[in-house]
């Protein structure tokens, strides 16, 4: 099996599943433990390279000079990864892509992948699935939806919680704590807070209570 490959440090399951296989490897760390042909690039540049690479096989439309620049790979470089990728059976990307910040990594490595006709895998996609263990979510639950700075809360939890409109709360998750003045909007329905979004999971069971100025 042919496979392109954007991975730094390779885990043993890595190892062992692609053992024997033809790997071209894209990345800024060379670990010798992986059988590969390496092409190194600069740290966090894994999108600058795919849309060199894009760009090079006619599917987007990037300044070549400046991607080959900016992640210090050269075209002629590109051009043999090219040629590696003519029959190719797979991408495969480190899970850490995942919390790159340029989140065009997998949009255009799915371009590639379509090109070339072949799978397209995180390393996270080989290990064993386990369902992890559901938080109960039976209370009250954080939504981090709106797009302004406000705490907003249905009636049900005013109640519960005996909160007044315009109060000062205090909002506690398992990971975070919030204390912010809420409104309450009568519409909602459910024992639901509202609050401003983020980056991470939305949905948070959470414990809100009036705050009490002890000064």
């Amino acid at each position: 099996m042919k496979i392109l490959s954007f991975i730094n440090y390779a885990s043993s399951k890595v190892l062992e599943k692609f053992k024997n296989d033809d790997i071209v490897n894209i990345g800024s760390f060379y670990d010798e433990r992986l059988r590969q042909k390496f092409y190194k690039c600069e740290l966090g540049t894994e999108s600058y390279v795919l849309a060199l690479i894009c760009t090079m096989s006619g599917l987007c439309d990037f300044d070549i000079g400046e991607l080959s620049a900016e992640s210090c790979l050269g075209e002629e470089e590109v051009g043999e990864i090219l040629d590696f990728c003519s029959d190719l059976d797979m991408i495969l990307l480190d899970s850490n892509l995942l919390y790159h910040k340029d989140k065009s990594i997998y949009y255009l490595a799915k371009k590639l992948a379509d090109k070339f006709n072949s799978k397209l895998l995180f390393t996270y996609e080989l290990e064993e699935i386990k369902l992890q263990e559901l938080d109960d979510n039976n209370g009250i639950i954080l939504y981090e939806c709106l797009e302004n700075d406000e705490v907003v809360i249905s009636p049900v939890v005013a109640n519960f919680a005996k909160i007044k409109d315009n109060s000062k709360v205090i909002i506690k998750t398992k990971f975070k704590t919030l204390t912010k003045k809420v409104k309450i909007d009568n519409n909602l329905k459910g024992l639901w807070v509202l609050s401003q979004k983020t980056s991470g999971y939305a949905f948070s069971p959470c414990v809100i209570e009036e705050f009490f100025d002890e000064n």
